[in-house]
């Protein structure tokens, strides 16, 4: 059957509640879990809303506004249904094992395995399994970051963007075996399309934490929202880079056995690792002779371009030799799309990232505003959407940083007004089953390109 259309929100709302975050880093076996019931002392995390820190009422955030709590509540639903059966459909073999018990869905669906997989995604999949640290968490003179009793560290951008990615781009296979992966016959089957970047994704969700962008005595950022924005898009790109390995590990036949129980597709190439939009949209064409150069010379029509929504403005947040070097690796890989990528380039490619990743917030501390919205704005082509709306998470970040700084006011309130015409250019209209919505189709690349300019410009009027 012919892939349905991705379906995927505006950047900073694609939080579907059929999507949810990493049930955990790695395949380790878990510590154990103890469920959100944990937390809900009213002296810890169940307070009500209005009146208290934001921490104390996160379980009470989660539990009525979040729609991880919910990730297993649609695998009980009429559209999980239609996907297993579609995906047990292509393979007489495969057995149409319901939504809530398939290893193709749990995995990410759901934290716990027994009587607490029905609190769906909780807060262990995102702060790590409490047994060890449950009580020493409430006790004078705990640290968060650092502490060895295996508490996740979410303040860290590099942290909770590789979290969330586990399950938002991919990940390895649970303790269980549960399958961490969306693949191209899944979306194919009805699943919708992976997502994610780091600061849309916090913006998306109902907040239940203390904020860390916020001006320290000297009136600095305690995380400058450039640097989170930056380390954000690094790690899940790192993210991608390890499925794109694990995927190629399983067509050069590096992983167990194929059917049912493999944990990762077989195949390659497999699809999810490039641009969707290359094949399901008209082509668009370049904007006043403009356009990404590898897409507009004669030897590269025709090649699948790999997922922009991770590589746009890889250029922009690396430093300039580590970003050439992952630019050769992309061309080298997209030039030879039909063949999996040599194992060894893919962990060349990580070891890159890894090695640059110290020197991102550093380099980007020296360029000011002005000159990095411009060079955003720049470095990517309108025609594609994923490009420009990666290129409007980066601006917003941008302009949070003017906030920080404590940016003229009016000057503020204009790159808001600006971005905000950006994003109603690149939202979706929804469609009628659903918390579903369409694709990019009525993309005006024209306007688009207007808007990014406006927005890069009034940054520069007001930049400091």
């Amino acid at each position: 059957m012919p892939p349905r259309p991705v379906a995927i929100l505006r950047f900073a709302v694609l939080w579907l509640p059929c999507l949810a975050v990493a049930v955990g880093g790695s395949a380790a076996e878990p510590r154990a879990l103890v469920g959100p019931g944990a937390c809900t002392s009213s002296g810890c995390h169940a307070a009500p809303v209005e009146g208290h820190d934001a921490w104390q009422s996160a379980y009470t955030v989660w539990s009525t506004r979040d729609p991880h709590a919910r990730a297993q509540r649609v695998l009980h639903e009429p559209l999980a249904t239609r996907i297993v059966a579609a995906l047990a459909s292509r393979d007489p073999g495969l057995a149409a094992t319901p939504a809530p018990e398939n290893k193709a869905c749990v995995g990410c669906h759901a934290t716990a395995r027994d009587a607490l997989a029905a609190a769906g995604v909780s807060c262990e999949s995102c702060h790590g399994a409490a047994g060890d640290w449950l009580v020493a968490h409430t006790l004078p003179g705990w640290k968060t970051a650092g502490n060895t009793l295996g508490m996740v560290d979410l303040a860290d951008p590099t942290t909770c963007a590789a979290r969330c990615a586990g399950c938002h781009v991919g990940g390895p296979p649970t303790a269980d075996g549960a399958v961490r992966e969306v693949s191209h016959d899944l979306i194919a089957a009805g699943h919708p399309r992976l997502a994610f970047e780091l600061r849309s994704s916090k913006a998306s969700e109902p907040p239940h934490w203390r904020s860390r962008l916020v001006a320290a005595g000297d009136g600095r950022a305690v995380v400058d929202p450039v640097d989170e924005w930056a380390l954000g898009r690094l790690a899940t790109l790192r993210a991608y880079l390890e499925q794109t390995l694990a995927q190629s590990e399983a067509a050069c036949g590096l992983h167990g056995p194929a059917g049912a129980d493999a944990p990762i597709a077989r195949v390659w190439p497999e699809f999810t690792a490039f641009d969707c939009y290359g094949c399901h949209r008209p082509a668009v064409a370049a904007l006043d002779g403009r356009g990404v150069g590898r897409d507009t010379t004669p030897a590269s029509r025709g090649a699948p371009r790999l997922e922009p929504l991770q590589w746009a403005l890889s250029d922009v947040f690396l430093p300039r030799e580590a970003a050439g070097r992952l630019t050769t690796f992309r061309i080298g890989l997209e030039a030879a799309w039909w063949s999996p990528p040599p194992p060894a380039s893919v962990r060349d490619a990580l070891d890159v990232i890894e090695a640059a990743r110290p020197r991102v917030c550093g380099d980007l501390a020296r360029v000011d505003n002005a000159v990095l919205a411009r060079g955003i704005v720049s470095s990517v082509d309108p025609t594609i959407w994923d490009e420009a709306a990666a290129a409007l998470a980066a601006l917003e970040a941008v302009r949070d940083r003017l906030i920080a700084r404590g940016g003229d006011r009016q000057t503020v309130a204009t790159v808001t007004e600006r971005l905000r015409d950006l994003r109603r250019r690149l939202e979706f209209p929804g469609v009628a089953d659903g918390p579903r919505f369409d694709s990019p189709r009525g993309h005006d690349a024209a306007a688009v390109s207007e808007a990014l300019r406006a927005a890069a410009e009034a940054v520069a009027g007001g930049d400091r």
